[in-house]
């Protein structure tokens, strides 16, 4: 990790935006999602296949976490369909039951965070929303529980923030979730979903990567 890790805000099935913000970034870079690969736009299974494929790093979304329910229940199916889910599953057409079956569990698999460590600086966690209000170490085991938390908050409101605890945890937490017009970055964390899918909100619709620790944001 000495060169650091770039890591990249949430996809929501817009293939040809990651393969062109990929082309932006140094061919050596190492990778991390925020998770939301899936829903929304016209690529996902795409998407998934080129990450898992690529070896890259990635944690749990909530629209990731819907996928993996859809199965228990059609209140649960409708659920994930009316958040774009039916787009996910049209992108699937191409590829047939295996792979999509295959995708979700590899989803199953996806940690609530990654750990990294980088030496002269502190260390990093990658999650989909904010994690520090509920941040123990890297040791701790989260449960179905704090998924509320991690995979579900929104950061829209500047009390839901925890400038006490953030000083105390002793990382950097990079997440994505709450789409921004661009990147927020402060001392403690940095939001870097920048709304890829949104493409006729005028201030949204581009995808973003921040390497960490020189947190330079790369955008399509």
């Amino acid at each position: 990790m000495q060169k650091g890790i770039w890591v990249i805000g949430d996809v929501h099935g817009e293939y040809d935006k990651l393969i062109l913000l990929l082309s932006k970034l140094p061919k050596d870079a190492v990778v991390c999602f925020t998770g939301d690969l899936i829903d929304r736009g016209e690529d996902s299974a795409k998407v998934v296949e080129l990450i898992i494929n690529s070896g890259y790093f990635c944690v749990l979304g909530n629209h990731e976490l819907m996928m993996i329910k859809s199965d228990e229940s059609k209140q649960d199916k409708e659920y994930w369909f009316h958040n774009g889910g039916l787009e996910t599953l049209s992108s699937y057409a191409e590829f047939g039951d295996e792979v999509f079956k295959a995708h979700i569990e590899y989803f199953k698999t996806l940690p609530y965070f990654l750990y990294y460590e980088i030496e002269g600086h502190i260390p990093l966690v990658v999650s989909h929303s904010y994690i520090h209000h509920i941040w123990v170490n890297q040791e701790h085991i989260y449960s179905e529980d704090d998924a509320e938390d991690i995979l579900w908050r929104h950061m829209n409101k500047s009390e839901y923030f925890d400038e006490e605890k953030e000083a105390k945890n002793g990382i950097f937490n990079i997440f994505g979730h709450m789409p921004v017009y661009d990147a927020v970055i402060t001392n403690t964390y940095a939001m870097i979903d920048t709304g890829a899918v949104y493409e006729n909100n005028k201030y949204l619709g581009t995808l973003s990567a921040i390497h960490y620790p020189s947190l330079k944001v790369i955008s399509t």
